[in-house]
């Protein structure tokens, strides 16, 4: 009978709803500044980098998209009939009219015929390599924020735990899951706002890498038909 009673008590228990006391709401943005102010500071410097990133995806974005985009369509048909027609002067200023990465690669060239076909190869690789190093300035920083905001998120996190259990060791009276609960959610916060920050920027990154590996092979296919152009039998 004892038996049975307390078979009863517990399905009893157990089928009982519970009752939310409060109306709870979720708030990531609470969250994220919710913890003391070593998490608030945390929180502002991955902030700032998120915003930083931004500013530096757009400015190299629209600065890589107007220096490819100068270039005239008939560019190396242009170039071609000049070279055939013996105006190598000519040629060499329509390129500098173009004011572009490839007008200026192939100017580069052209101001080398009469000379071994390696030095013309040379200069052109130079400047190309010299115009990949301008499209990649501060990309490096660019790079930098995937790596430092997980960190920093983590870091957050981990100071977030060791406060949450400092607090309960030293907390009076009965112990309360509660109040570890809302420590260990909150430190969590830090990651994710580390990693929302991390994402999108690794994303962007590679959006501007996939943007000068296409103008690199762009420049090469072009230093190609130049030299083919100037080896071809007249």
């Amino acid at each position: 009978m004892l038996l049975t009673e307390l078979t009863q008590i517990l399905f009893a228990q157990i089928a009982t709803p519970v009752v939310a006391t409060d109306n709870l709401e979720f708030s990531f943005w609470k969250i994220m500044f919710h913890g003391g102010a070593f998490a608030k500071i945390v929180m502002a410097i991955v902030l700032l980098l998120g915003v930083f990133s931004l500013y530096l995806f757009f400015e190299r974005f629209f600065f890589i998209k107007r220096l490819t985009s100068k270039t005239d369509s008939n560019f190396m048909n242009n170039i071609e009939d000049f070279v055939k027609a013996g105006k190598i002067e000519a040629a060499a200023d329509y390129c500098k009219t173009q004011n572009s990465p490839e007008g200026r690669i192939l100017e580069k060239g052209i101001s080398r015929l009469g000379r071994p076909v390696s030095d013309i190869v040379s200069a052109m690789e130079a400047q190309a390599q010299v115009e990949v190093a301008n499209m990649e300035k501060n990309l490096n920083l660019l790079a930098v924020v995937p790596s430092i905001a997980p960190m920093l998120g983590l870091l957050g996190t981990v100071i977030g735990m060791i406060i949450a259990f400092f607090n309960l060791s030293h907390a009076t009276g009965s112990f309360s899951p509660k109040t570890l609960s809302e420590g260990i959610y909150t430190a969590l916060g830090q990651t994710a706002v580390g990693l929302a920050v991390a994402i999108p920027a690794n994303f962007c990154y590679n959006i501007l890498l996939t943007r000068i590996d296409k103008f690199v092979l762009k420049a090469q296919n072009m230093s190609g038909e130049f030299l083919d152009l100037i080896n071809k039998p007249l």
